[in-house]
């Protein structure tokens, strides 16, 4: 693997990205010594870096020079909220910062995108090239088929204090499971995940220091990093289709204290565009690929004319909920929390160190990986069932456009696909074993600011659970487009102000009625059951109007309990919810006909010689964490490109 001196004058396939996506690929690529890649990352390499290794520090990198710092536009749903939202700039992408937690999708969500014409994009295949990806550490027999053989090292965490068998025994109170497989496609219920840690060393095992490292010594593999590609590069159209042809790119380049702007490399197969959902369309509207009217409009000369190139973004939006635990619930008493360690208090902080030597603690873990899914509130019974009928007319019924709650919808999407995605969350909200949320746990404070900053934990001695919500099935969906015709300069990267890229990220969140709904009904069922009412959860909670709760949560007990809570639940909703880290569906697999970027063998259409390999081409978000997902799609992607030499 070489990172300096200049590249060769052309290699097999240019990859534009070295995140999880692209490291795989060009990890799988390379395998046949014949193949010469080259990938071109934005950011630096930090594997060395402890903020990524220790994997509860996860949180720490967000800000810094290896986050991107995006920000979206004023949300008209959230009040006008700008929120701001960290995505990986550096070898490895998001991998490296995020929870690290290996979470497969449900079978029912992928395989509606085979549904959507698809082929070979289905459960089944994309469960199977999950498992080339990880290999799980678990002496438990009922996981034994789910052990993998892949380069990522996965594993589950001590559980060194009583939340976790609380949260399960709470769950299983409630009626449903507590003990579901983590990779089944069926969970419905309570949740242990693996999470992408080297049992062995304690680190973080993500795509840079795993796939990249082994290949690392290939000679046919090359990785640039502080490297920015500018854009693709177009030949003129030729042959029988008449097509432009993707004959490489044009990058700026930093290194040893020099900036290089204007270069370029040629790719004599493909260019593969694997930047992400956020950054993979705006390089295809920077090299001329997008809505003619938008490009021509900013001076940038149309290559292929497809309008739904940034459109259909989807995300999990996401609402904090952390509360306040029973008086006399301290340290020693199995009832520790991450509070003290959150405060940075030195005795706490000694602790987790001189822990952490001994490969145990709260430093070894993210914290956040016991968890539940489960279905709209209430749905086994008449009166949910009359409730979730009643809200699906109010909503399915009106657009999100044409209410005066809800006015800004703006996504381009075909009436067949909309129609499509329509009756599958449908499908999934009338199905009791189908789940519409994601609830995950803190054994602390887990809140943020409305900016999407983290909110420090209350000073003081209190100590916290946290059970924040996030849907899972969102109909909300925006967009992502330049509004430049030059792309970043070195200096604009390295600044907190996405606005300078160029860049409008709008993902339209709770601009449909629906998602409010639904996500006011489950933040009713966490503040005014989960925590308040089921066994024994609730009994470890402080129930009392004094108790400290995420900023902006009406005083407890059950809050949000009958129908005047409800409206309760919806405004705390909108004036607090924020998105997860699950950027998709930018530059959708679909047919063309009906709103996609990419075919099922990742090609741009109206091009030759371009592919796409990230979660930008998914054409519906995954139920939880992307990581995954992510992770199988560049497995089958591999394959797909190999399969073709």
């Amino acid at each position: 693997m070489a990172n300096s001196g200049l590249p060769p004058p052309s290699f097999d396939y240019v990859i534009a990205g070295g995140g999880a996506a692209g490291l795989v690929l060009a990890s799988r690529l390379t395998e046949d010594p014949k193949i010469q890649v080259l990938v071109l990352e934005a950011g630096e390499d930090l594997t060395a870096d402890p903020r990524i290794n220790i994997p509860a520090m996860w949180v720490q990198l967000a800000g810094t020079s290896a986050d991107w710092c995006f920000k979206t536009s004023p949300q008209t749903a959230l009040g006008g909220r700008e929120i701001e939202f960290p995505q990986g700039r550096l070898l490895g992408g998001s991998s490296a910062l995020n929870t690290m937690l290996l979470i497969a999708s449900s079978k029912s969500n992928l395989d509606f995108w085979a549904r959507l014409g698809n082929e070979g994009w289905d459960w089944a295949s994309l469960s199977n090239c999950l498992k080339n990806v990880y290999s799980l550490h678990s002496s438990t027999s009922s996981l034994s088929a789910d052990r993998g053989n892949g380069p990522i090292q996965a594993s589950f965490p001590e559980e060194d204090s009583k939340w976790p068998q609380i949260w399960r025994d709470t769950i299983a109170d409630l009626g449903f499971s507590a003990d579901n497989p983590p990779f089944s496609g069926s969970v419905c219920g309570a949740v242990t995940r693996p999470e992408a840690v080297d049992p062995k060393s304690k680190t973080r095992s993500y795509v840079a220091n795993t796939y990249l490292s082994s290949a690392s010594s290939r000679p046919n593999l090359v990785v640039w990093t502080s490297t920015l590609v500018e854009k693709i590069l177009f030949s003129s159209p030729r042959g029988e289709d008449d097509q432009p042809v993707a004959t490489g790119v044009q990058y700026t380049s930093t290194r040893d204290g020099q900036t290089l702007t204007g270069q370029t490399v040629s790719a004599r197969r493909d260019v593969i565009i694997s930047a992400g959902a956020i950054n993979t369309p705006r390089l295809l509207e920077l090299s001329g690929v997008g809505d003619a009217k938008r490009l021509r409009s900013l001076g940038i000369p149309v290559v292929v004319d497809n309008p739904f190139v940034g459109e259909g973004l989807q995300n999990h939006a996401i609402v904090p909920l952390s509360f306040e635990i029973a008086p006399g619930e301290g340290e020693g008493d199995g009832f520790d929390t991450i509070d003290a360690l959150s405060r940075q208090d030195p005795a706490a902080l000694a602790a987790a160190m001189e822990a952490y030597g001994r490969q145990t603690g709260p430093l070894s873990k993210s914290n956040t990986n016991v968890q539940a899914q489960l279905p709209f509130p209430n749905i086994t019974s008449e009166e949910g069932k009359r409730d979730l009928e009643r809200i699906l007319n109010d909503t399915l019924r009106t657009t999100a456009g044409e209410s005066e709650s809800f006015p800004d919808t703006t996504n381009k999407t075909t009436p067949a696909y909309d129609a499509a995605l329509k009756s599958y969350v449908r499908s999934v909200l009338e199905s009791p074993t189908e789940t519409s949320a994601f609830y995950m746990t803190v054994p602390g404070w887990a809140s943020y600011n409305p900016n999407g900053s983290w909110a420090p934990v209350p000073a003081g001695n209190e100590k916290y659970y946290s059970a924040p919500v996030l849907l899972s099935h969102p109909l909300s969906r925006g967009s992502v487009h330049v509004t430049k015709s030059s792309p970043p300069t070195a200096t604009e990267t390295s600044t907190t102000k996405p606005t300078e890229f160029g860049l409008e990220v709008n993902p339209n969140y709770l601009s449909h009625p629906l998602d409010v709904e639904v996500l006011a009904r489950h933040v009713q069922f966490v503040e005014s059951v989960l925590v308040a009412t089921a066994k024994p959860l609730a009994t470890h909670i402080k129930q009392s109007s004094s108790a400290k709760r995420s900023p902006g949560l009406p005083p407890g007990p059950r809050a949000f309990a009958g129908d005047e809570g409800l409206e309760r639940a919806r405004k705390y909703v909108r004036e607090t919810a924020l998105g997860a880290f699950h950027w998709t569906s930018t530059c959708m697999m679909l047919p063309r006909e009906d709103g996609g970027v990419v075919d099922p063998q990742l090609r741009v259409y109206g091009c030759r010689n371009l592919r796409i390999c990230d979660a930008s081409i998914f054409p519906l978000v995954t139920r939880a964490n992307t990581m995954a997902t992510v992770y199988a799609v560049a497995e089958k992607g591999a394959e797909i490109i190999k399969a073709g030499l």
